[in-house]
């Protein structure tokens, strides 16, 4: 019994605790689980509700793009109705499209369902209700074949004035888009609600408002279809708290009895509204009256708890999240009911499972106790045995003693005891270090293992960032750099607007370099970053290099310097635009923190000595004493180990040098400046992604991208770059890469790219299929390509473009890779995996930047490539190699650069009263270009010169060189 009581307490407890805690354990997983659930469905109906909606609002912008493009004649009502009636034919979910004018003028295309008929077998029927041009406020009403033409009048309004519709009032107030509160469509008991969209002239007088009607029959619909749990239900409700729809089998209007309809089955009077809490489910109506019981705090909670007929339920309810901060959704509320018993019921019964199976472990672990603890004494009686016959010197015989003997075989087996316990511990340390270890080196593998599946998972995540940063940032940027492309074209823009447009034009590609600087670095870390070299004159390479950043270095009173060496080889191949973005991102960092003095950018080759180069010019500013041997600038820049000369990351590749051929040479550059300087504490930390020195942070400019990108590119192209600098002297970095010398016949000349202006005559007429899920993408190249008279066709997505194929079978397709329904990838493979296929050019455009990307998709079978965002030249020529399209291409007038005008002196600007100084220095200081236009217009008008110099200044960004000529003042 000594044995047996405290192992059966043990038990006892050990089992009490543990059911105890796996019914506690279960409740808060059920509470949790539930939270999951409410949170996933509010979520997902959310979501549902933002795809519809935004059927509406896509339209309506697209309706204010036609008008803004100016291709919709708002006084041709006949186009009108045409327009409108496409509309509603593109976009299968949308109920009405209306355009209603000041004058009154009013057009809806409206769909309905019917009983089907002959010519329309699906039920699917389609109205056009217009105003009588005599009587405004007469509504006519007709029906529209498929055609698009309308027939006899079927019925007519004669009081229904465009002027007191809702979504004409809530658009004048509102003047932006928006959307109008739930309302009964016509005379069925069905909810719609609209969405509404103004547009205005330039003088910013009401021209007219588009509006979309969507029938809400998909809510209750789709609410109905969530087969969530069996007495879980969900509920619509508007922001005046009238039900829109639910879960459950019901209307959103309270039905009038059976005697008020007529003898066809037809009501025509006005439905009452359904509330909540007057809603045919209990559970739905009994929520309601709770939820408005509660206290505004209380209301607050994320889940709240109320109990009916003996069964408990939670109850959340959310508001309808807005997708888009521009245009809110309607202030809808989700509610969702879960009663508990759907969970519960299971827990509860597992918890008498627990217990019975508790007991019962209870019960079989003490039989097994008392078992165990005779099984423990036959030994020891056995012991006491044999020690009492050995001690009697029967060594090798078994003695049976009596129980009762128990005087000096309790010592004896204390030593057995003893001995057999030393024994045991001996042997259960050898294998516990055995097994320890066996465990440890187990262990160590697995964290092996998993490390390398981190690093392919890590590497794949890079990848993936690369493609999708590449789609979501460079698709808007193509719409903005295309269309900004068009516009400086056109012949009838005035001059501030084609000033505003180059602005634009300027500001896309500065963004463009910002998002490209960003992918290059997530590329090479990756491991994506590839060379592609090529040949060219390094000699005119330097020349354009320092016309190039001439200018920006005179603005700030600077002095540029490039001096090469007589031997350094003029024709090289190597990676021309990843050298031409080091030498750009060094001597722009020289002039940027650089206030007097200036930069030097000196190129040798690999037999001059790296360590002593100076400047021809002694005179000049930029020859400081380098060659001191008591400066801290004349320091080794092969010291390895200098803090000043931060070395490459331990595993990381220097790179190496183009395996092209075997006449190579070795190219020193050295840029340095009389700058700032850089502090030694800060050297660490140089070539760190997004790290900044404190020069860097207090000139407000710049990402901290420029040299930890420079230094890739450097290792890349087989060399490495070194910096020394002494604050306020200046600062010398230097680089070295592998070139291949190549000879003169071997330089690939650059096509100067021409305007096309149209197509020479006596040439097919060729058809052009665009595929694009996004209107803007379509509408580019719509507007590229039909001025010069091609036969264009668009589609929204991959099954739309090869229907389309099939029929029309087009000479050339331009196809988006990424796209729902069916991407481009998909589509491509179905038209090239067919005979005619062959004759039809598939050219992919994408926004990725991966290379292997390229292979990927010209293996899908598309015949070439075109990144995102292309230039016109781009198209007009990919599009000339695969069809042999000829062009007239304009002569190009050169036109008057910044480089042609002096530059702005401070002299320029003493001229000017100070008050208007005072703002022009708070306008560059702010970066705030249209006030700066602003005070520009101030400038009378026989100073036109110094208004032509500063409008430059602003257009290239240069807020810094206006600031510091003022402060100079």
């Amino acid at each position: 019994m000594v044995l047996i009581v405290p192992f059966v307490m043990q038990l006892l407890v050990s089992v009490g605790l543990v059911g105890y805690l796996s019914y506690r354990s279960g409740q808060d997983a059920v509470q949790n689980l539930s939270e999951r659930l409410m949170t996933e469905v509010v979520d997902r109906v959310n979501l549902y509700i933002q795809q519809n909606l935004q059927t509406a609002l896509q339209v309506n912008k697209m309706n204010l793009e036609v008008v803004r493009s100016e291709e919709l004649d708002l006084k041709n009502i006949a186009e009108i109705k045409r327009f409108l009636w496409k509309r509603i034919k593109q976009f299968e979910t949308v109920n009405s499209v209306i355009l209603g004018l000041p004058d009154g003028t009013f057009q809806v295309i409206h769909r309905i369902k019917l009983k089907g008929s002959q010519q329309y077998p699906d039920g699917t029927y389609i109205q056009y209700a217009y105003n009588d041009p005599k009587n405004t406020e007469r509504l006519i009403v007709t029906w529209v074949d498929k055609q698009g033409n309308s027939g006899e009048e079927v019925f007519s309004i004669d009081k229904f004035p465009v002027q007191e519709r809702p979504w004409y009032q809530a658009a004048v107030r509102d003047r932006t888009f928006g959307w109008t509160k739930a309302f009964q469509l016509g005379k069925l008991p069905v909810l719609g609600v609209s969405s509404y969209a103004p547009f205005f002239d330039r003088q910013g007088e009401l021209q007219g408002i588009f509006a979309v009607n969507v029938d809400l029959t998909f809510l209750q619909d789709f609410l109905k279809s969530l087969n969530i749990c069996t007495g879980c239900r969900i509920a619509l409700i508007d922001q005046d708290g009238w039900m829109l729809a639910s879960s459950v089998d019901e209307k959103p209007f309270i039905l009038p009895q059976q005697k008020e309809y007529d003898a066809g089955g037809n009501y025509y009077g006005t439905f009452e509204r359904l509330k909540p809490n007057q809603s045919s489910d209990d559970v739905i109506a009994f929520a309601t009256n709770y939820w408005q019981t509660l206290t505004s705090e209380k209301k607050l909670q994320e889940q709240l708890q109320f109990g009916l007929n003996q069964e408990q339920y939670w109850l959340r309810i959310l508001p309808l999240q807005s997708s888009s901060s521009e245009i809110p959704n309607p202030e809808w509320k989700i509610a969702i009911i879960v009663p508990q018993s759907e969970f519960m019921a299971e827990i509860n019964a597992n918890t008498r499972i627990t217990i019975a199976l508790c007991i019962l472990a209870l019960v079989i672990a003490t039989t097994l106790g008392i078992i165990t603890a005779r099984w423990i004494t036959q030994p020891i009686l056995k012991l006491n045995q044999a020690a009492k016959s050995m001690s009697q010197g029967e060594w090798n015989q078994k003695t049976i003693v009596e129980s009762d003997r128990r005087d000096e075989v309790g010592e004896l087996a204390q030593s057995f005891n003893r001995m057999a316990n030393e024994l045991q511990v001996s042997f259960e340390t050898l294998e516990q270090r055995v097994e320890e270890r066996t465990v440890e080196l187990t262990e160590s593998n697995q964290q092996l293992e998993v490390a390398k599946q981190k690093a392919e998972v890590a590497n794949q995540a890079k990848s993936t960032f690369i493609a999708n940063m590449s789609h979501e940032l460079r698709t808007p940027l193509n719409a903005i750099l295309g269309f900004s492309q068009i516009m400086m074209r056109s012949q009838n823009l005035s001059k501030e607007d084609k000033e505003n447009t180059t602005i634009i034009n300027k500001s896309g590609n500065y963004l463009l370099t910002l998002i490209n600087n960003i992918l290059d670095l997530s590329k090479i870390e990756a491991g994506k970053m590839t060379l592609n070299g090529n040949t060219f004159d390094f000699y005119s390479f330097l020349n354009e290099l320092e016309d190039l950043l001439h200018l920006t270095a005179e603005n700030k009173g600077l002095t540029l310097i490039f001096d090469h060496q007589d031997d350094v080889p003029q024709y090289i191949y190597t990676d021309e635009t990843k050298l031409r973005q080091v030498l750009i991102n060094l001597i722009n960092n020289g002039i940027k923190f650089t206030s007097e003095g200036g930069v030097s950018v000196t190129v040798v080759t690999q037999k001059e000595s790296p360590s002593n180069l100076s400047l021809k010019n002694e005179d000049s500013p930029l020859n400081l004493s380098l060659e001191n041997e008591d400066s801290p600038l004349n320091l080794s820049l092969e010291n390895e180990e200098s803090p000043l000369n931060p070395p490459l990351e331990r595993g990381e590749s220097r790179g190496k040098a183009f395996e092209r051929g075997e006449n190579k040479a070795t190219i020193i550059f050295e840029v340095r400046d009389t700058g700032a300087g850089i502090a030694e504490e800060e050297m660490s930390k140089l070539f760190e992604a997004f790290a900044q020195t404190e020069t860097g942070k207090n000139s407000q400019e710049g990402t901290g991208l420029g040299l930890p990108i420079s230094r890739k590119f450097v290792n890349l192209m087989g060399g490495d770059i070194t910096v020394k600098s002494q604050v306020g002297i200046g600062t010398t970095f230097r680089f070295h890469i592998e070139v291949e010398i190549v000879n003169e016949t071997e330089i690939e000349t650059k096509e100067i790219q021409r305007h096309v202006i149209a197509l020479q005559p006596n040439q097919p007429r060729y058809k052009i299929l665009i595929v694009d899920d996004r209107p803007t993408n379509r509408l580019l190249l719509i507007k590229l390509l039909q001025p010069l008279g091609f036969e264009l066709k668009e589609a929204t997505n991959g099954k739309e473009g090869v229907e389309i194929w099939e029929k029309w079978q087009p000479h050339l397709i331009w196809m988006d890779m990424r796209m729902p329904v069916m991407d481009g990838y998909e589509a491509t493979q179905k038209i090239k995996g067919t005979t005619k296929g062959n004759a039809t050019a598939v050219i992919a455009l994408t926004a990725s930047v991966l290379e292997e990307q390229k292979a990927i998709i010209l293996s899908a079978g598309c015949d070439d490539f075109v990144r995102k965002p292309f230039r016109e030249a781009t198209i007009f020529e990919t599009m000339k190699k695969h069809l042999g399209v000829e062009y007239i291409y304009q002569e190009e007038i050169p036109s008057q650069t910044s480089t042609e005008l002096s530059s702005l002196t401070v002299e320029d600007l003493q001229i000017m009263p100070t008050e208007w100084l005072e703002k022009v220095y708070y306008a560059a200081k702010a970066l705030d270009d249209d006030m700066m236009e602003e005070l520009i217009e101030q400038i009378p008008a026989e100073q036109s010169l110094l208004a032509e110099k500063l409008t430059v200044l602003v257009n290239e960004f240069q807020f810094k060189t206006i600031r510091q000529l003022i402060e100079s003042l």
